[in-house]
């Protein structure tokens, strides 16, 4: 089932804070463009959206099936995290402008953060419109291609440094969305790899402008 949530790996000294693609029972899809080898045991921690800590397990890696995504299949998944993964698989997505997604499982706050993308040879500014755990939506006009991998950096309200990551380019709108087709055009980001900083940041942010702050 295609469900998008953080995920932090970790195997020997490589630590990346990527999303995932696709969850099932036994198995995750992740994206991330550091890929570990065939077989290779991963620990992972996935970031739930049950306000739980984040669920602790081992992965093993299945060979490739597509260039920047790899399925790990779960070991010695213990009951409680199964009960919980099974919890989001049966239900919806949350609830967002008073649209329900299926997929993604992760909040989208609204923001207003300029951000600079950098694609091949390209280099051009926008501006982080909404933003989740997992991901956000760029308005802009400059012609991206769906499934391509961008670098992105975010000048976040905290004055520290630009936050950098990896993106894969989730969709784009040529017209502005369906609901406000008056608005500019721009394009959905999905983070793909991190640091863990980047991960800190993030979630202190969200939680910062979340409900009831």
């Amino acid at each position: 089932m295609t469900i998008v949530v953080p995920v932090r790996l970790a195997a020997r000294d490589r630590v990346t804070q990527t999303t995932s693609r696709a969850l099932t029972a036994s198995s995750v899809l992740v994206a991330s463009q550091q890929r570990p080898q065939p077989e290779e045991l991963v620990s992972m921690r996935l970031y739930l959206p049950d306000a739980g800590s984040p669920a602790g397990m081992w992965g093993k890696v299945r060979p490739a099936d597509a260039a920047g995504e790899f399925w790990l299949d779960l070991v010695d998944i213990v009951s409680t995290v199964s009960a919980r993964i099974a919890a989001l698989l049966s239900r919806r997505g949350p609830s967002i402008g008073g649209v329900t997604s299926p997929h993604r499982s992760t909040v989208r706050y609204p923001t207003a953060i300029a951000a600079s993308i950098e694609s091949g040879k390209k280099r051009f500014a926008a501006k982080a419109v909404n933003l989740s755990s997992g991901g956000a939506f760029l308005r802009s006009r400059e012609k991206v291609e769906v499934g391509s991998v961008v670098s992105m950096k975010l000048l976040m309200p905290d004055r520290a440094e630009p936050l950098s990551v990896g993106a894969r380019i989730a969709h784009v709108c040529l017209n502005g969305p369906r609901h406000a087709p008056w608005s500019e055009p721009g394009f959905g980001l999905q983070f793909v790899d991190g640091g863990d900083d980047f991960r800190e940041r993030i979630d202190r942010y969200l939680e910062r402008i979340g409900p009831g702050r």
